[in-house]
C-alpha cells in the first residue's frame, strides 16, 4: 500500500523515527526526512540508502519544528520536492527525568513545544494535501500520556497533551477521509546503528542526578520496568494500523488493559498502578 506514496517523516533521522523511514522506504514510499540538523539528515538518508534504498526514493530537510515558520516552510518544500504529501508521521518528541512539583513554568513549556507544540504549526501545514490524498496522520505518543509514572511527570503532561490534540484533529479531518492515529508506546529500544546512540540515557542520568532523583530514575520508562519494545515490532504494528485504519496502537498490550481499568474505575484502577491494589 506504500509504493508510491509520498511521506513525510518528522523527526526521521534518528531514533524511532529513522526506523519507521526504513520500514516506509523499504515499502516503496517516497520519503523527506526531517530533522534538526543538516548533518543528522545526511546522516539518517545514508543510513537509509544503505538498506537499499534508491537516492531519489529518501531526502532530507532540516528544521527545528518548534520554531514559529518552520512547519510551513517543511510542508511547502516537502510538497514542491515530492509533488505533493499523501502521509505524514510525526516522530519528534523530548522525554526527560523530572520531579513535577520540582519543575518550573519555563521547563514544562520546553516539554509541551518539544513534545506538542512542534506538532501543531506542522498538522495545520499538511492538512489539505492529507485530505487530498485520503492520507494517513500519524502522532508518536508515549505510554506517559495515559500512565503516569514517578519522575515522568512534565512528559507525561507534554504526551497527554499531544493525545487530546491528535483526538481533535481527527474529528476535524476523519470527515475529510484523512485517517488519523495516535501511538503510544513504551519504552522503545534503539537500533543498533541509530546515530542518536546512548545520549538519551546519558541525558536522563544528568537530569535525575542534578534534580536529586534515585537512580532508579534513569531505567527506561522511569520505575514502570518495561521491557523496551523492540522498534521493527513496533514499526511494523504501525504500518498494519495505518492499513486498517485504527485510531490508536498502545504497547505493550497489558497497559492498554491497565489504561482501560483507569478510565472505567479510576479508584481501583490508580491504585493498581500505584501497587495498593
Amino acid at each position: 500500500m506504500w509504493h508510491g506514496r509520498r511521506v513525510l517523516v518528522a523527526g526521521g533521522t534518528a531514533g524511532f523515527g529513522l526506523v519507521l523511514a526504513r520500514h516506509l522506504a523499504r515499502a516503496g514510499a517516497s520519503v523527506i526526512l526531517v530533522g534538526r540538523s543538516d548533518e543528522g539528515v545526511r546522516r539518517g538518508v545514508e543510513i537509509c540508502e544503505r538498506e537499499g534504498a534508491r537516492a531519489a526514493t529518501v531526502r532530507g530537510l532540516a528544521a527545528n519544528l518548534e520554531a514559529a515558520g518552520e512547519g510551513e516552510r517543511v510542508a511547502a518544500e516537502a510538497a514542491a520536492m515530492l509533488g505533493g504529501i499523501d502521509d505524514v508521521f510525526f516522530c519528534v518528541g523530548r522525554s526527560g527525568r523530572a520531579a513535577i512539583l520540582k519543575t518550573d513554568r519555563g521547563t514544562l513549556q520546553s516539554f509541551l513545544d518539544a513534545n506538542l507544540l512542534a506538532a501543531v504549526e506542522l498538522t495545520r501545514a499538511v492538512a489539505d494535501h492529507l485530505a487530498a490524498s485520503s492520507g494517513h496522520l500519524v502522532y508518536i505518543g508515549s505510554l506517559a500520556g495515559k500512565l503516569v509514572t514517578p519522575f515522568l511527570g512534565p512528559y507525561a503532561v507534554a504526551k497527554s497533551a499531544l493525545a487530546a490534540y491528535a483526538d481533535a484533529v481527527r474529528r476535524e479531518l476523519a470527515p475529510r477521509g484523512v485517517h488519523v492515529m495516535l501511538v503510544s508506546p513504551g519504552p522503545i529500544a534503539r537500533a543498533p546503528d541509530d546515530p542518536s546512540g546512548g545520549r538519551a540515557a546519558e541525558r536522563y542520568a544528568r537530569e535525575a542526578a542534578a534534580a536529586g532523583l534515585p537512580p532508579e530514575a534513569t531505567a527506561p520508562g522511569g520505575t514502570s520496568r518495561l521491557r523496551p519494545l523492540p522498534p521493527d515490532t513496533l514499526a511494523a504494528a504501525i504500518l498494519h494500523g495505518c492499513r486498517t485504519r485504527t485510531y490508536e496502537v498502545v504497547r505493550p498490550r497489558l497497559a492498554a488493559l491497565v489504561a482501560g481499568l483507569i478510565e472505567w474505575f479510576p479508584n481501583w484502577g490508580r491504585g493498581l498502578l500505584d501497587g495498593r491494589r
